[in-house]
């Protein structure tokens, strides 16, 4: 019986590791589901912008894309999408640029931990 639970212990002590935060093979997944249909992370720009190289670029960067107001005036004033300003944009996209046409919101921080990761890898 004690090995039992000691061995079903360990199998979720690695699984909830594989599936934390900041988990980018997780952020992949979400990536697939939420942002797929209207991003890329390669070269090409879709309905949103490409997302290749997006953590630490200047908002508004990607050559091509026809931004909103709110986003080319942030890019205009040297506002760069890091990590935590990722985090704010995904939670609630027009309440951090009213008239973005992003809809799509994160609710979950560790989804949002987790998709960050993945566009990091990118």
């Amino acid at each position: 019986m004690r090995r039992l639970f000691l061995s079903l212990s360990l199998v979720l002590i690695a699984t909830a590791a594989q599936a934390g935060p900041g988990d980018a093979a997780l952020g992949e997944d979400l990536f697939d589901q939420y942002c797929a249909a209207c991003h890329d992370t390669g070269v090409s720009n879709g309905q949103g912008p490409s997302l290749k190289g997006v953590v630490g670029r200047r908002i508004a960067a990607v050559p091509g894309f026809a931004y909103s107001t709110p986003l080319k005036a942030a890019g205009a004033k040297g506002e760069r999408w890091s990590e935590a300003q990722l985090d704010k944009f995904l939670t609630e996209p027009s309440k951090m640029y009213p008239g973005t046409a992003m809809p799509q919101a994160i609710g979950k921080p560790e989804s949002r931990a987790a998709l960050i990761a993945f566009l990091k890898t990118k």
